[in-house]
This record gives structure tokens, sequence and C-alpha cells, in this order.
């Protein structure tokens, strides 16, 4: 009877710690589409821009981006060639560029309900603009969104040019 008794009380326990869920598949937030992170390979991707924009580096600067990449700089269109001979032209006008060491730069991975996918990141920085003995500090804010092989095929960069145009003169 000790042992009848014993076996019922481990087959309850046994059949009570066991989830009746173990089947159902997870439903996830139907409004959650995408998720952001702190660390990853594409937003290092865009710190070494930084330090290339820093140096005036174009060839390692455009192997950061596609080809084909589209910039929307204040909302004008370029592409990677015109974006690449602006950096020359602050080089060869004595400018130097500095990006301060407090940057925000975080990226996202998206889901769209149509199916697509989208990897960005996003910064928030603050440039130096030196140039003689006179400086300005620009507050940018920037989007780039990469291909999946780790490119940067578009970039949305908002700024006051209102101080850099100053120093042109």
């Amino acid at each position: 009877m000790k042992n009848v008794f014993l076996i019922a009380v481990l087959a309850i326990t046994v059949y009570s710690c066991t989830s009746g869920n173990q089947n159902n598949a997870v439903t996830a937030d139907p409004h959650q589409f995408g998720v952001n992170y702190d660390s990853s390979a594409n937003i290092d991707a865009i710190k070494a821009t930084f330090t290339d924009m820093e140096t005036f580096d174009t060839l390692s600067y455009v192997k950061k981006y596609a080809d084909t990449a589209i910039f929307h700089d204040n909302l004008r269109i370029t592409n990677l060639a015109e974006n690449v001979a602006m950096l020359r032209q602050f080089q060869a006008s004595g400018f130097k560029l500095q990006v301060q060491p407090k940057r925000y730069v975080w990226g996202s991975h998206f889901n769209f309900k149509d199916g697509t996918e989208g990897d960005y990141v996003y910064s928030y920085i603050t440039v130096k603009f030196t140039k003689g003995d006179k400086s300005v500090e620009v507050v940018n804010f920037q989007g780039d969104k990469f291909n999946k092989d780790g490119k940067v095929i578009e970039e949305f960069i908002v700024y006051d040019q209102t101080p850099i145009m100053g120093l042109m003169k």
C-alpha cells in the first residue's frame, strides 16, 4: 500500500510540474516589429566612418558603402562619389573634422509587415569643424540603412549648415 501511495504521489508531482503549454507556440506582440541593439558589426562600421572622416581616409570610407549608396544630406540627394568629393573639398579647403567622444549610436532590426526586413544604425553626434584658428561645433543626426552584405545603401543626415558656411568665408 505504501508503494502504491508513493507511486501515486510521484506521478501527481511529475504531472503537476509538467507544463501543459509545451507544444504551444509563443505569440509575439503584433505591434512589435523590430528590436534595438547597442552593438553590432553595422554599428562598428558607422563608428569607423567617423574616424575615416577625421583622417580624410576616403579609401577606407567608401568600403563601408555600397557603390549605389544614396545620401540625403539635409534633403539634398547625392551619391557616394559626390559625398566623397565633399570630404575632399573640406580637406583641400584646410578644414579639420573631429567627432566628439560623447556619441549616441544604436542599431535597429525591423521585420516589416510586408515581409521585408531592414537593418539601420542611428547616430547622434557633435562634429567640430576647424579652419585655421576658428572652430564650430555642429550637432548631427544620421540614419544609415544597411544591405545584407553589411554595406550602407542609404544615409540620412540632418544638421545645421550655417556654422560651417561661416567658416568657409
